[in-house]
């Protein structure tokens, strides 16, 4: 979904007359953070999945304050803290793990409904009648290749405050500002 979000934004931000060259304009700081955050979740997580309840909440952490260091843009940080709380609740609420409804893991292979099934993927799990607020979990499915997969009403948010960022990163000349404003 975030891929799809940053695609989108580069295409729509090179025709409105924008570059990635104008990042310095943006004023983004601390940008090392949610790069971390990536990793943390990426690398080291599947690694190290005893760890998954002090990793996660580490990788929120740092989501969190580069939004707040970044607070100046407004609707990047209104949309992806919107983003990072519903995921966030979610996540605490259910062990420090992502619930995935049952319709969304019906997309998965056998393979991977079982690990799912078995709580082998890092920060997930197939979500059952103990789980608390599924309505936030990944209840959505993308078909996409490459850059399908499940989404929750947080991811949505993340997404839509990525492009929203770079937009204002790429500072296009032929958008309405409002679009721009990041």
């Amino acid at each position: 979904m975030l891929i799809l979000a940053v695609l989108c934004a580069i295409c729509v931000g090179y025709l409105a007359g924008g570059r990635l060259s104008r990042f310095e304009g943006a004023g983004l700081a601390w940008l090392g953070l949610p790069v971390a955050a990536l990793l943390l979740q990426e690398l080291l997580l599947p690694r190290l999945t005893g760890l998954h309840f002090l990793l996660v909440p580490l990788s929120y952490a740092l989501l969190f304050l580069f939004l707040w260091r970044n607070r100046h843009l407004v609707k990047t940080a209104l949309l992806c803290g919107l983003g990072w709380g519903c995921n966030a609740l979610v996540i605490c609420a259910n062990g420090f793990r992502m619930p995935v409804s049952a319709g969304a893991a019906a997309h998965l292979s056998p393979q991977g409904l079982a690990a799912l099934t078995a709580g082998e993927i890092p920060m997930y799990a197939l979500a059952g009648p103990e789980t608390r607020l599924l309505f936030l979990g990944d209840v959505l499915y993308c078909p996409l290749p490459l850059l399908g997969g499940f989404a929750s009403v947080g991811d949505l948010l993340l997404a839509a405050g990525l492009f929203f960022c770079l937009l204002r990163v790429m500072d296009p000349t032929r958008l309405p500002r409002w679009m721009k404003s990041g």
